[in-house]
């Protein structure tokens, strides 16, 4: 029996950004996987606290206790699976403990923990940084397979780790939603009257609402109607503005219907990150036919023909020209918008783990992915210098 692990309970979609959740219940209806396993990060509170509080005393900053060897060992130890579990498929890099688990692993990551703590700053004690950096590479190195969710993250597993082109893949993620419930989107009724930007996300100021915000107040100069819908943070913490719609929290598992409707509302859906391991909203956006607006940043995916890709200093006001562009030119929206619904259909989770199947079961379902998987887009090998995502350090 294969078993999916992620950092708490993936068959709770609040679990890691509803990633565990989709790709578990996938796996498990294309026999994939047989089980998840069930890790209640929760119950260590007390620890932590007192983790946190010992650290002076070991001439090291607090934070990273969830990075720790001790920690995930116990973790592990308390876990509420099946003993019968003959393989792993991991969405966290240091899980299972490689010296605790003798069956075969492989991960599926969205970004290394090297880019994790470069793009989101995130700062630990370095003593701890240290540790699990080493440990992540033990991991890779002992793994079946490296599966990276996109190119850029593969690249700092070869480059940044070591580890070998025979044991690294990239498989995109699917869009997070009930796929058996989409209907097809309804065909564009020609109208930019008002425009809708969207944005999906909790993190509104590392996912560029306030760049997004200006951008709209930029078009909405140029004599535009705009409208910036955002979905995800608590109303009370979007700011106040006249072009502003923020709807709160939309619960995919409860009101997809809802959710869809929204975002099919939306001109174009955006993500305009300073720092993003991948971003999946504009998958979803591209699963239901929205074209995007993104930053070339980390492994944010090029939208190509579907979308709008801009650099990752782009002000708006050169963001607003892009749209503006587009929307002067209606014929090429509409163009945009059936390469978004065409280019789309690929981000399922269904097919995600077939692509697993095929690497995992190849007796039962072909040659293996290549390592790297070209992008949909034709653009994507056109972009600029100054539009190539930023590295880690």
């Amino acid at each position: 029996m294969r078993a999916l692990v992620a950092y708490g309970d993936p068959t709770d979609v609040r679990t890691w950004s509803n990633i565990p959740y989709f790709f578990l219940r996938a796996g498990l209806r294309n026999g994939l996987f047989g089980t998840g396993v069930i890790l209640r990060p929760s119950s260590f509170r007390l620890r932590r606290l007192l983790w946190n509080a010992s650290r002076p005393f070991v001439l090291d900053a607090p934070r990273g206790f969830m990075y720790s060897r001790s920690y995930l060992e116990d973790l592990w130890r308390a876990r509420e699976a099946p003993k019968e579990i003959g393989e792993y498929v991991s969405h966290y890099q240091l899980l299972p403990p490689r010296d605790v688990v003798p069956e075969p692993i492989s991960y599926y990551i969205d970004s290394t923990m090297r880019q994790y703590f470069g793009e989101y700053e995130y700062h630990i004690g370095r003593r701890v940084r240290a540790e699990a950096l080493a440990r992540e590479r033990e991991a890779y190195l002992a793994a079946r397979y490296v599966v990276c969710m996109s190119n850029w993250c593969a690249e700092d597993v070869r480059e940044g780790y070591g580890i070998g082109d025979d044991k690294i893949r990239v498989i995109a993620p699917g869009a997070n939603m009930d796929e058996a419930v989409l209907a097809k989107p309804q065909p564009w009724d020609g109208s930019f009257s008002p425009l809708r930007l969207g944005i999906v996300g909790f993190h509104w100021e590392r996912k560029g609402g306030p760049l997004l915000l200006d951008v709209a107040e930029v078009l909405s100069r140029r004599g535009l109607p705009v409208v910036l819908v955002v979905i995800g943070p608590p109303a009370s913490s979007i700011p106040q503005h006249p072009v502003v719609r923020a709807l709160g929290y939309v619960d995919k598992t409860h009101d997809l219907a809802r959710f869809v409707s929204l975002v099919r509302s939306f001109h174009f859906g955006c993500l305009l990150s300073s720092a993003e391991a991948l971003g999946i909203a504009p998958l979803e956006f591209l699963r239901l036919g929205v074209p995007n607006v993104v930053t070339a940043v980390g492994g944010i995916e090029d939208p190509g023909e579907a979308g709008i890709r801009v650099a990752a200093d782009a002000t708006a006001d050169e963001i607003a020209d892009r749209i503006h562009e587009v929307v002067c030119d209606p014929d090429r929206y509409a163009r945009m918008r059936n390469a978004a619904a065409r280019v789309g259909a690929y981000y399922s989770w269904d097919r995600t783990v077939r692509d697993f199947q095929t690497l995992l079961e190849p007796r039962l379902h072909g040659a293996r992915p290549s390592p790297e998987r070209r992008s949909l887009s034709p653009r994507a090998t056109e972009s600029s210098e100054r539009e190539r995502p930023r590295r880690s350090p």
